[in-house]
Parts: C-alpha cells; sequence; structure tokens
C-alpha cells in the first residue's frame, strides 16, 4: 500500500522522519508526529487512513478547518479512486445535529468540533473506527478549541481502546508528555525538506543567518518585499487594519514592476471578485484595485468567496505579496519564497496591552517559508527597530524554545459543555466515572484535576439547578467522605440532552429557554436579541461615542425584548453589545445592502458571514427547543432562521428556492412584478434578461423550467 501511495504521488523517497513514522504505523502502534511545517506529516496521516481501510475498518482525519476539511477530501478522493478501490470519502463540517449518510464512508474528514458532535450522537458506526489522524494537535493549546480535540481524543479511545491515533504536531517543547498520554511512540526531528535562512532587518540592512549582510534600497517591509521580486513574500502583520494597509503600500511599489503579461494575468482574479458577488462592496473594489497591482490581503474579515480567490491568485504565482494575520499561517497551505514577520506583538485584552508572540506562533509562520520542489531555500525575516531588539529576537525565536502545550479543559465554559456532553452520551454516568475520565485526559495527566475540583463541583451544580441534569444520591456540604461519589449518579434531562445534541454551550440553551418562556409575545427582535445574549455568538462592540444612540434604541425598543435589562453598568455595556448585534441581524433580514450594514455597524463582509452563520444556527437550536419548551413558536422560529440564512424578507422566501436566486436577485425579480415560481417558469427570457443581476444567460435557465419546484412556503 505504502509503495503505491508513494508511486501516486511520485515521490521517490521519503525524509527521515517519514521512513521512521512509516514504521511506526506498520507496528500498528500510536504516534505523535512532531516536526516543522512542509515536512511531509500529511503522506505518514494518509498512509495509516489508508492501511485501516484495507484491513476493514474506517478512517477519521481530523482538521482544524473548514477550508482544510475539503482540501483533504479532495486529495483523498483523486488518490483513493487510483489505488484504494475507489475507497468512499466523506467530509463533515455543516450542521452540528446531522450524522445521517456517513456510516457509508471509509473516510471521513471532520473538524474536531462536528467529530465531537458525532459521538453526542453515538452512531454505531463509531466502533469500526480503527484509525483516528488529528491535524495540528497542538492546538489542544488553544483555550477556544482545545478542550474539543482533547475531549474528542479522549470519548474515540474510550469508544475503541485499540484506535490507532496518529498526532501530527508543530515542534513543541513538552512532546515526549503529550505522546505519553496519547499512549503513542515520539517521532521528533527539525527536519525541513527545504532548509530556512533566518534573517533580521534593521532599517536598510537584513542580517542572515548571523554572518552575512544585504543592503535593501528601502528600508523596512517595502524593501524586503521589493528585494525578493519576481518570487513571493507573506507579509505577517497584527491586525486587520494594517494587513489593509501594509498591503496599499506594497501595491504602490510592486504595481510599478509588474510586466505587461503579469498585469494581464491578474485579471482573471478581479473579474472573479466582481462577477461572483452576490452584492459587489467596497471591499471588492478596494481588493481589487490592490490585485491588479499584484497584491492583496488576507483575513477573517473577507468571505470565504474573497478568501478563495486570493488564495488561487497566490497558489498561482501571480500574487506577488499577501499580507496577512497569524491565522493564515495556522491555516491554509500557501508557501511562498520569503515570509516576513513584520510585527513581534499582539493586543492581549487580559493584559490590556500588546504581547510578544508565541515562539509557536512565529514558528508556524516561518514554516511557511520555501516551497518544496521550487525553491533551494526558504527565507524567513523578522524586522527588529534596533540591535538590543535583534539579540532579543535571535535569544527567543531563533535559539529559544517553543511553549508547551498545555490542556485548557479546565475553564468554566469548557467543563460545563464537556460535562453535560459526556453525561448525555452515556460515557459517564456516577461523579466516580467522570473523575476516571477526566483523569485519563490531558487535563488529568498534568495533574490539572485535583487542582480544579471546586470548579467541577460548581459546573455539575448549575447542571442541576438549570434542570439539564439530575444528581441521585447527592452528598451535600463542603467535606464530603471519599466513598460519598460512588454514590451520585448523573443523569441528563430530555431538555439537557437535546442542548448537548445541538452542540450549543448549556448557557446558550438555557438563555434560549429563559426567553420562550418569558411574557413578552415572540417576536423578530426578540429572538435575535436572544441569540445574541448566548455565549456561542461574539457580539458587536459598542464604542464610548455609540453608547448614547443604543441606550435610546434600547428605551423605545425594550417592550420587545425577551430578556429583561441587568442593573448593573457592566453587564448593561454587554447587553447593549448584544443589541447592536440584533439590530445588524434585523438589518440584514430586513434586506439593507450589505455596503450600509458595513458603515453603520463598522463591520466586515466576513463578521457579517460569520454572525449570520452562527445565528441561522443558534436559531435552529432555538426552534428544536421551542419545541420542549414552547411549541407554538416553532414556526416563526424556524421561518426567522431562512430568513436568517438568506438575509431577505418574508415575502422572498418562495424565490430563493431557485437555483442561482439569492437575496439580490430574488429582490430584483419580486420588484419586477415575479412575485413567485410559476410567474418566473411562464415568463420568456427576454423579460428576464432585462432585469438586473439576470442577464441572458440566467433568463435562458429559469424561463421554462419544465419540473415546477416543491414549495415550501405558502405565502398567507
Amino acid at each position: 500500500m505504502l509503495d503505491q501511495l508513494l508511486d501516486y504521488l511520485n515521490i521517490k523517497e521519503l525524509y527521515p522522519p517519514q521512513k521512521e513514522a512509516m514504521q511506526v504505523i506498520e507496528r500498528n502502534e500510536s504516534l505523535l508526529m512532531s516536526v516543522p511545517t512542509a515536512a511531509g506529516k500529511t503522506v505518514v496521516a494518509y498512509n495509516a487512513l489508508m492501511k485501516a481501510v484495507k484491513e476493514g475498518k474506517k478512517g477519521i482525519f481530523l482538521v482544524p478547518l473548514r477550508a482544510l476539511a475539503w482540501e483533504k477530501v479532495n486529495e483523498l478522493k483523486d488518490i483513493c479512486r487510483n489505488i484504494l478501490n475507489g475507497a468512499k470519502i466523506g467530509v463533515s463540517v455543516g450542521d452540528f445535529d446531522k450524522i445521517r449518510g456517513l456510516s457509508k464512508y471509509d473516510i471521513i474528514v471532520a473538524t474536531s468540533e462536528r467529530a465531537d458532535s458525532l459521538i453526542r450522537h453515538n452512531p454505531p458506526w463509531l466502533t469500526e473506527v480503527g484509525c483516528l489522524v488529528s491535524d495540528e494537535i497542538h492546538l489542544i493549546n488553544d483555550s477556544n478549541r482545545g478542550p474539543t480535540l482533547e475531549v474528542t481524543l479522549s470519548k474515540f479511545r474510550e469508544i475503541n481502546p485499540e484506535i490507532q491515533i496518529i498526532g501530527l504536531s508543530a515542534t513543541v517543547s513538552n512532546s515526549k508528555e503529550v505522546a505519553s498520554w496519547l499512549d503513542a511512540t515520539l517521532v521528533e526531528s527539525d527536519f525541513r525538506p527545504v532548509p530556512l535562512k533566518k534573517g533580521i532587518c534593521i532599517a536598510n540592512e537584513i542580517e542572515w543567518d548571523g554572518s552575512e549582510f544585504k543592503r535593501i534600497d528601502i528600508e523596512g517591509t517595502e524593501g524586503i518585499a521589493l528585494d525578493n521580486l519576481p518570487d513571493q513574500c507573506l507579509v505577517f502583520v497584527n491586525t486587520r487594519r494594517s494587513a489593509e494597509a501594509q498591503a496599499k503600500r506594497l501595491g504602490m511599489l510592486i504595481g510599478k514592476r509588474l510586466t505587461n503579461e503579469e498585469t494581464e494575468g491578474l485579471k482573471q482574479y478581479t473579474s472573479e471578485l466582481k462577477s461572483g458577488a452576490d452584492e459587489v462592496t467596497s471591499v471588492d473594489s478596494n481588493l481589487t484595485k490592490l490585485i491588479e497591482r499584484g497584491v492583496a490581503y488576507h483575513h477573517a474579515g473577507l468571505t470565504n468567496r474573497q478568501r478563495q480567490i486570493i488564495e488561487k491568485g497566490f497558489r498561482e504565482k501571480r500574487i506577488k505579496a499577501l499580507c496577512a494575520t497569524p491565522t493564515l499561517a495556522a491555516g491554509v497551505n500557501l508557501p511562498a519564497k520569503r515570509v516576513i514577520i513584520r510585527d513581534l506583538t499582539r493586543w492581549d485584552s487580559s493584559f490590556q496591552s500588546n504581547q510578544p508572540l508565541p515562539v509557536l506562533e512565529i514558528q508556524q509562520m516561518l514554516g511557511r517559508a520555501g516551497r518544496p520542489g521550487f525553491d533551494v531555500d526558504g527565507e524567513g525575516v523578522l524586522i527588529a527597530k534596533n540591535n538590543e531588539q535583534k539579540a532579543q529576537i535571535v535569544e527567543t525565536y531563533f535559539e529559544g524554545e517553543t511553549e508547551p502545550v498545555l490542556s485548557r479543559l479546565g475553564s468554566e465554559p469548557a467543563l460545563r459543555t464537556h460535562l453535560l456532553s459526556l453525561i448525555a452520551s452515556g460515557t459517564i454516568s456516577t461523579t466516580e466515572e467522570m473523575h476516571s475520565f477526566l483523569k485519563r485526559t490531558l487535563f488529568g495527566a498534568q495533574g490539572e484535576l485535583w487542582r480544579t475540583q471546586h470548579r467541577i463541583n460548581k459546573v455539575l451544580d448549575f447542571l442541576e439547578k438549570e434542570d439539564l441534569i439530575e444528581i441521585e444520591g447527592k452528598v451535600d456540604g463542603e467535606f464530603i467522605p471519599a466513598n460519598a461519589t460512588i454514590q451520585e449518579k448523573l443523569k441528563a434531562t430530555p431538555f439537557g440532552k437535546k442542548v448537548s445534541q445541538l452542540y450549543i454551550d448549556p448557557l446558550s440553551g438555557v438563555i434560549i429557554r429563559k426567553a420562550l418562556e418569558s411574557e413578552v409575545p415572540p417576536n423578530s427582535l426578540g429572538l435575535l436579541h436572544t441569540i445574541a445574549r448566548t455565549p456561542d455568538i461574539y457580539s458587536l462592540y459598542v464604542r464610548k461615542n455609540e453608547m448614547e444612540t443604543y441606550l435610546t434604541h434600547l428605551m423605545q425598543m425594550e417592550a420587545d425584548l425577551m430578556l429583561p435589562p441587568p442593573v448593573e453598568h457592566t453587564e448593561l455595556e454587554f447587553y447593549l453589545w448584544d443589541l447592536k448585534t440584533a439590530l445588524l441581524l434585523m438589518d440584514w433580514v430586513e434586506e439593507t445592502p450589505e455596503e450600509h450594514l458595513m458603515k453603520r455597524y463598522s463591520t466586515t463582509p466576513g463578521d457579517i458571514r460569520a454572525k449570520v452563520e452562527t445565528a441561522g444556527w443558534l436559531l435552529y437550536s432555538m426552534s428544536e427547543l421551542s419545541e420542549l419548551v414552547s411549541p407554538n413558536t416553532t414556526k416563526m422560529i424556524a421561518e426567522l432562521e431562512i430568513r436568517i440564512s438568506n438575509g431577505v424578507r418574508k415575502e422572498l422566501l418562495p424565490l430563493l428556492e431557485i437555483d442561482s436566486i439569492g437575496r439580490v436577485r430574488a429582490r430584483s425579480l419580486f420588484n419586477a412584478g415575479f412575485t413567485s415560481q410559476s410567474s418566473i417558469r411562464d415568463a420568456k427570457p427576454s423579460e428576464l434578461s432585462e432585469i438586473p443581476g439576470i442577464g441572458d444567460k440566467l433568463a435562458e435557465k429559469l424561463a421554462g423550467r419544465k419540473d415546477p419546484e416543491q414549495m415550501r412556503f405558502e405565502l398567507v
């Protein structure tokens, strides 16, 4: 199997760490592979998964991001089509409570959140999983996503004690400890297929590896990027605004140095940006101007569509410089000849100041330097203000150790979510079993369990008080005898089970239930404000100069809000953040143009999409919970969920059933008098083509469709 895989991928010889890792897989042992970026970890993972499938088992590949999931699915499909008798490859990154249809796949690529959700539903085929790959396993250290990854790995080991775990990690200082926790063989190396040349730039001089010096024409980032032409570079900065400003400065210089042929080649991306948008915004226009000059920026404020076009332009070597925030380094595989790290600090709200970037993060960025098969070496340049900072950079980032991977499972939100999940899925049914499970997590292995016992008790009390679980044989009091835990039985209530399966924070479930039980009649604003109050959505910040505006809104709208405003000042501030978020979502379903939303709420297309997506998921969860709590509101919530997902008023719902019709085109058709599917079907192409956003091609497709689509919505 390995020979076939290498032959298909045209790999003549394995790198030393790959050879060592393949031997571990052949021995059916679990593996932790801790090596730098681009050292060939993915091939090792594919071999392990395919070996499992050949032995009649299933494989799961956990990835941190959806974009990476699709990348892996396409690669695996291609490989399996040719060398594994067309083994079925599935992807699971969408709805958290949909599990049907996955049993037919041999290999499933999923985010750790989605895999955790699968376990909560406990489908019978989970016992057939013989190999579990965890990409970027060092993200256990991440306070947001780490606990889910850690618990998912622990649960799979409970379900199938013989499972082979393949952990793929960046170089971390406590890899032996992580490998020991996984009962895995450690393969550790600092091998890089493309050697890395490290430089530090002060003013207009780059010092390479402490010995070689290079003068550049212009100081700083611009000079380092121009010096690299015609090769590509990645520039890492610490904020979205900085990424945009830096791209603008680079564009003014790089644009002048492009050949006519290079300028012509960039036009395909600018036309894709404009033609693919349902609604062209100022972000599309600004990106178009930058791409025309051979540069772009990349951050979470862009939509998936915009990011994909930029990534394609960079992969195809037409975009010369890409300015990004550090999230790019941990995510999409976009290598470049030169990586420039401009900012070495980032704002940290817990310190209320800029803090140095972790060594691991800098290593991840440097790992993008050098393209295997294209470059003899990769170049990573960090920018220093003076010699003192230069010495600090060398000591910390070039010679220093990366941070250890530490469990983040001990935080209250993580314990709240995962303890309910363990109880609801039947993984644990007593407090003794709970302690036993937690001991087998990294959290337990690192000795954190007893230090946080009071927090665990507090979480169990919350879950019981809010009717998410029942505790039978509970022993009250601070001093509990050692044998008392054995008597305590834990069981999820129907409400608790539903909350867990919907994959929302238990606190979100409680907030939603309170709103549905309130005396305020359900209404769109009240429902949207309720979901904005949950910890599952990031609310928009209300600036000091906006505070009065939103207090006025609150006084005008209080009667519609299903959760009363708090009295305490800080809590009231958060309440107003949530009101601002709800008003953004209200404007979205009232079809306010995206450009207006961006200006009115000081936000970006990417953030609008993220809020809309989360709001859709929370409204779906609310409609499911309403069946238990308030069945007469279910229909209204379900309708609002579809309006949120599409950003439309109620009257457009039937038109959205038609393929290729989004919020803007649906409104154009409606305003032109085509208010139903049948009226569009009966129209002549010439009547439709004149409508803004339709055009000849789509008009032909829409007119005279033979099969009337099933109507889900009847307007009354």
